[in-house]
């Protein structure tokens, strides 16, 4: 019988019928997968206390079509704890971008990655903006929406740190007589993220993932208005 063992971590999970759950994992191997954990939501189910968001666990699954069975879930790591209510709130967002904009078919071995050492900054790292923002640009860089902080997008010179700049999320930068100061592009580009460098990421992000996912609902976004 084949086995897809693998490492996952749970991004979503929601009652289905009675008894089970519909879960979405996204595994190291498989990327993001549906699955039915079947009886999860009995008091005595194989299940229990595994199926929980931000635990790493072993999951194993069945299935020729896109909606899997689970077979197995067992939890790797122990139990742990989020330094802040700020931090949990901060992790959930960070779930909704992989179930929003990862597609199943993704290569997952670098978003992998990338949500795995986010998670475990969350956890202990107070500084969630400087986290939140460095896993965005990150993710966006694997999934093909990089944010261009090399160059003005018309002259395809350099960015200079003496000069304005707009931005259109489509496009990129180009020299402007107002906008965004250079410096602040280049130090964000080089992660230098102070607080008003860290505030200006948050707005450029913003506004790039409401151009190629306006129809995204990212609940969580409420929180770091």
């Amino acid at each position: 019988m084949i086995s897809n063992l693998q490492e996952a971590y749970v991004i979503h999970a929601k009652a289905y019928k009675e008894t089970s759950m519909l879960v979405t994992f996204f595994t190291r191997n498989d990327g993001k997968i549906s699955a039915i954990a079947k009886g999860a939501k009995r008091p005595k189910s194989k299940f229990s206390g595994t199926l929980e968001p931000f635990k790493k666990i072993s999951i194993d699954y069945s299935g020729r079509t896109s909606l899997k069975t689970l077979k197995s879930s067992e939890c790797i790591d122990s139990f742990k704890e989020f330094c802040t209510r700020k931090n949990l709130y901060s992790a959930f967002y960070v779930n909704e971008l992989i179930n929003c904009m990862v597609k199943s078919n993704e290569d997952p071995t670098e978003i992998f990655n990338l949500y795995e050492k986010c998670i475990n900054q969350l956890y202990d790292d107070s500084d969630t903006n400087t986290v939140l923002r460095n896993f965005e640009l990150n993710m966006m860089k694997v999934l093909g929406y990089e944010i261009n902080f090399q160059s003005d997008y018309k002259s395809g010179e350099a960015l200079d740190a003496d000069s304005f700049y707009t931005y259109a999320p489509q496009m990129g930068f180009t020299v402007s007589d107002s906008g965004y100061g250079g410096e602040q592009l280049i130090e964000i580009r080089e992660k230098k993220f102070s607080k008003k460098n860290l505030e200006l990421a948050k707005q450029i992000i913003k506004q790039t993932l409401d151009f190629y996912f306006e129809e995204l609902n990212i609940n969580s976004r409420s929180f770091f208005r």
